[in-house]
Parts: C-alpha cells; structure tokens; sequence
C-alpha cells in the first residue's frame, strides 16, 4: 500500500513538473531558442502561483523594463497573435514585426538566430558615421571626401567611384542609403576614422554590443562576403538597430528616396534608384534598407509609418526581391490591422 501511495506521489510530482516546464516554453514560432542547459528547480520548492497573480507580476516586470528608458522587444506578445494564411511565407527563414517604439512583438520566426543579413549591415555603417559626424568638429555633411584607391576596388552595388574624384560625405551617405553603394560605404569609414577601415569596423561590433545586439558580427561596412564567412545578425538584433537609426531624421529622408542622380554635373551622370521596392508602393514604408547575397537570399529590414503608428519589419532569406516584397507588404497590412 505504502509502495503504492509512494508511487502516486512521484506521479503527483512528474505531472507538476511538466505543466511548468510547459508554461516557460515560448509557444510562438522560435521554439528553437530554449537552452540545452535549462535548470530545473526541485519538486519540492515548485511555486503554486495563481495565474492572475502570474501576469500581473510579468506586467509589472515588463514596465520595470520599460520605465528604464532603454528600448526592448516585448517577445512574449507575439504569442497572441497567428499569422494568417493569406501573408504567403514560403521562402521566408527568419523575421520579425515589432511595433515602435513599444517594442510590441507581433509576430517573430528564428528571430534570434544569427543570419547572413548583406546590405543591411550599411544600417550600422550609417549609424556609425551619423554618430560620428555629430561627435566631430571638424567634420561635416558637406566635408568633402578624396576617393582612394583602395575604396574605388569595392565590387558588387556602387557607384563608381575613381580615385581622381571627391565627393560630399551627404553625397556620400545618400548613396549608401539610396543606392546600397558598397564603395561608398568604404570610403566613408575609411575618411571618418583617419584612413582605417579597420577601426571603423571595431566601432561597429562595439555599438553592436552598446545597442544589445547579443548575435551580430561585422566583418566588413559593406555586407559583402568575405570568403566563407559573412557579416550576420539576427532579426531581433536588427529591429534594436532600425529603431536606433530612425533617431536620425536623414536615414528616413534619404533611404525613403525612389531615384536620384549621382554626380549630376558629370556628361554621364549616374541614376541611382533604390532597391526597396516597397517605397512608393506601399502605403507608410519610408525605409530603410534591403540586402541580397547567395548565402543571406533577398532579405530587408523595412520601416512604416501610418497615422502615426510605426512598425518595423525584418525578413530574411527570400529566393527572390518580388517575394520578399510581397511577404512584408502582407505582413504590415496584417499589422496594422490590429490592435494597439
């Protein structure tokens, strides 16, 4: 009998066991996430926690969070929300829809995986120098930059630049904002910390690190490959580094322009047009920056604004821009749709 009611117990105690470990799963999309070295506490100290009292001591930690001043994502609010069929997905291999400056989560997929990210890595390159021309006095929108040689050999999207040209750094930065130019996104680094890339790049990883973005890496202020490896970061880290360059009124100004013309004086000037295809084309979308590589896909992190309601969208890993394009333009209908 004793053996039996011994029994009955250690049942008692499994079944307990499961229904909290159950209650910590995350039940949206990024079930992926949970540590391998989750630590359990011992039967016998298991908490018996009304669920009303539960919320609202999340509800009061959340606004403790809040009431910092410090920009978070409100990841378990995603939870709420299914995303319907109509928003088509097929492709998609991580992204997130927060609302700013909230930091409400609507929707996350691997959000937190780390991810080959392209030409949105030019998001931080724009902070940096945004940041870095404010801090200097002796430098300004309208220094003007020599070409080196060095940033003139930079592949892949630009816009041509020659060593025997000088540009504006607002030139400069426009292009990198509406064009994705990758030579100009060296050269600006290179001029802003004294002819080393290299320390731009460290400033880079360090603001990564300032802003919480706990799965980002930098490599280069381009995106482009390097070898096997990548610059990477993931979805969430991203929306924490959208939403700190909105702060900057010209990353919205110029990433939000469809075409412009590089060298306008030149017998051949240069038509850059912006590669998010969004802009102009979906109601609100003001930026901010697109990315494509064969290792990250057609990737973007968009910004919207309606009625004085903003989102910010992160998708990743799209076989194809028209997509890419549809999924988001979807999503942040779907978004809005909701309530606050």
């Amino acid at each position: 009998m004793y053996k039996k009611l011994f029994g009955l117990v250690i049942v008692a105690h499994i079944v307990v066991l499961a229904y909290f470990i159950l209650k910590s799963v995350d039940t949206g999309d990024d079930l992926d996430s949970l540590d391998d070295d989750l630590e359990l506490m011992p039967l016998q100290e298991l908490p018996v926690v009304p669920l009303e009292e539960a919320q609202a001591a999340v509800s009061q930690a959340k606004a403790k969070t809040n009431s910092s001043g410090k920009f978070t994502l409100d990841l378990e609010a995603a939870t709420d929300y299914k995303l319907p069929g109509y928003v088509r997905s097929l492709g998609l291999k991580s992204g997130i829809l927060v609302e700013v400056p909230s930091g409400k989560v609507y929707w996350k997929s691997k959000s937190d995986v780390p991810v080959a990210i392209a030409s949105m890595t030019k998001m931080m390159t724009a902070l940096v120098a945004f940041e870095t021309i404010e801090q200097r006095t002796d430098v300004t929108m309208d220094t003007v930059v020599p070409v080196t040689v060095a940033a003139s050999k930079i592949g892949g999207s630009q816009v041509w630049l020659d060593p025997r040209e000088s540009f504006s750094l607002r030139e400069l930065m426009i292009s990198i904002m509406v064009k994705s130019a990758n030579d100009s996104s060296y050269l600006v680094g290179e001029y802003l910390y004294n002819g080393n890339i290299h320390a731009f790049i460290a400033r880079m990883n360090e603001r990564a690190t300032e802003l919480g973005m706990t799965n980002t890496k930098f490599l280069n202020s381009n995106g482009l490959p390097e070898g096997l490896y990548s610059n990477q970061a993931s979805c969430e880290d991203l929306v924490y580094l959208a939403h700190e360059l909105l702060k900057h009124p010209k990353a919205i100004e110029w990433s939000s322009i469809r075409q412009r013309t590089f060298r306008p004086n030149a017998d051949t000037p240069t038509m850059m047009t912006n590669h998010n295809g969004l802009i102009g084309t979906v109601t609100g979308v003001d930026g901010l920056k697109t990315g494509y590589t064969k290792r990250a896909g057609f990737c973007i992190t968009a910004t919207c604004e309606r009625d004085g309601r903003r989102f910010i969208a992160v998708a990743n890993g799209f076989p194809s821009s028209k997509e890419r394009n549809a999924f988001v333009s979807d999503l942040l209908e779907w978004g809005y749709s909701l309530d606050r």
